[in-house]
C-alpha cells in the first residue's frame, strides 16, 4: 500500500480522495458510542429481556455497525489489520491467560449441565467476547488510526496512537457499560481496568486484533468458572430478583443457534463477494 493510501502524503502533495476526514471519523465514533449505550439501556433497563435474547439483539446491532464501518473505510484500514498481526495475537493470548487466571482465582459459581453449558460457552463466552472486543476496543483503535491518517512513524507517533486508541476505547466502553443499570449504581473501575488490559496488544504492537483473543478468553473463563460474571461482573446484564428477565431461555438458545448459522453464512457471502 502506498503512503497516500495510509494517509501519509508524498512530498509536496497529497491525495484528498484517500485521506479519511477527521470529522467523519469522529462522527462514526460518537454515533457508535451512542448506539452501544442505547442497545443495553433499551434491552436490559427498559425491556428487561432474558440475557440470551438481549445478546442476540446486541450482537446483531454491534456486528452490523462494525461491518459497515470497516467496509466504508476498507482501503484506509488495510494497513492496520496487517501490521504486526502475529505479535498482536500472541500478546492478546498472554493478556487473556493472565485475566483468565484472575477469574479462576475467585470463588466459583454453579453452571448448567449438558448442551446448555456448551451453548453458554459458545454464545456468552466466545461470541460475546468477540463482539465486545470488536466494538469496545478494535473499533476505537481503528478510529484513532484514521484520525492519525495511518501515520505512526517514530516513537512519538506510536505513543500518541497508543494513548489516543486507549482514550477512545475508554470513552466507548464507559458509554456501553452505563447502558446497564448495575454499572450506573456501582463503581466503573472493573470495566475500565478490563479496557486498559484489552488495549495492551494495541499499545505494544499497533494492531488491535489481539484484544479479540484476550477478551474472548476472559469471557470463556467467566462462563466456565463464574456463570453470572463474579464479583467483577464480566457478563452483564446481571440477573437478580429485581431483574424481570422476560423471555424463555430455551427459545433464546434456539434463536441464537439460528443467528449463528445465518451470521456465518452472511459473512461468508460478503467475504466472497469482495474477493471477486
Amino acid at each position: 500500500m502506498t503512503s497516500q493510501h495510509l494517509g501519509k502524503p508524498a512530498a509536496g502533495s497529497h491525495d484528498t480522495q484517500t485521506l479519511p476526514n477527521p470529522g467523519r471519523s469522529l462522527g462514526w465514533l460518537a454515533a457508535g458510542a451512542l448506539l452501544f449505550f442505547l442497545v443495553p439501556w433499551i434491552g436490559t433497563d427498559l425491556l428487561g429481556l432474558q440475557p440470551d435474547l438481549y445478546y442476540l439483539i446486541y450482537f446483531t446491532a454491534a456486528i452490523a455497525w462494525f461491518a459497515a464501518f470497516v467496509l466504508t473505510h476498507a482501503p484506509a484500514l488495510r494497513g492496520l489489520w496487517r501490521h504486526h498481526l502475529g505479535y498482536s495475537l500472541a500478546v492478546g493470548a498472554v493478556v487473556g491467560a493472565g485475566l483468565a487466571a484472575m477469574v479462576f482465582s475467585q470463588a466459583a459459581t454453579d453452571h448448567p449441565d449438558g448442551w446448555q453449558f456448551g451453548f453458554e460457552i459458545l454464545w456468552r463466552g466466545v461470541v460475546y467476547g468477540i463482539v465486545d472486543a470488536l466494538t469496545l476496543f478494535v473499533f476505537p483503535a481503528a478510529v484513532a488510526y484514521l484520525l492519525m491518517h495511518g501515520n505512526r512513524d517514530g516513537i512519538k507517533r506510536k505513543l500518541g496512537y497508543a494513548g489516543l486508541a486507549l482514550a477512545l476505547s475508554v470513552l466507548v466502553s464507559t458509554s456501553y457499560h452505563l447502558g446497564y443499570p448495575e454499572y450506573r449504581d456501582a463503581d466503573l473501575r472493573s470495566p475500565e481496568i478490563g479496557t486498559i488490559a484489552a488495549n495492551v496488544p494495541t499499545a505494544l504492537t499497533g494492531n488491535p486484533l489481539g484484544s479479540v483473543v484476550a477478551h474472548s478468553t476472559v469471557h470463556v473463563a467467566a462462563v466456565v468458572h463464574q456463570r453470572d460474571g463474579g464479583s467483577m461482573q464480566m457478563l452483564p446484564p446481571k440477573v437478580t430478583a429485581d431483574y424481570p428477565s422476560h423471555g424463555d431461555s430455551d427459545l433464546a438458545a434456539a434463536l441464537a443457534v439460528l443467528w449463528l448459522i445465518g451470521t456465518a453464512a452472511a459473512l461468508t457471502l460478503v467475504a466472497r463477494s469482495r474477493q471477486r
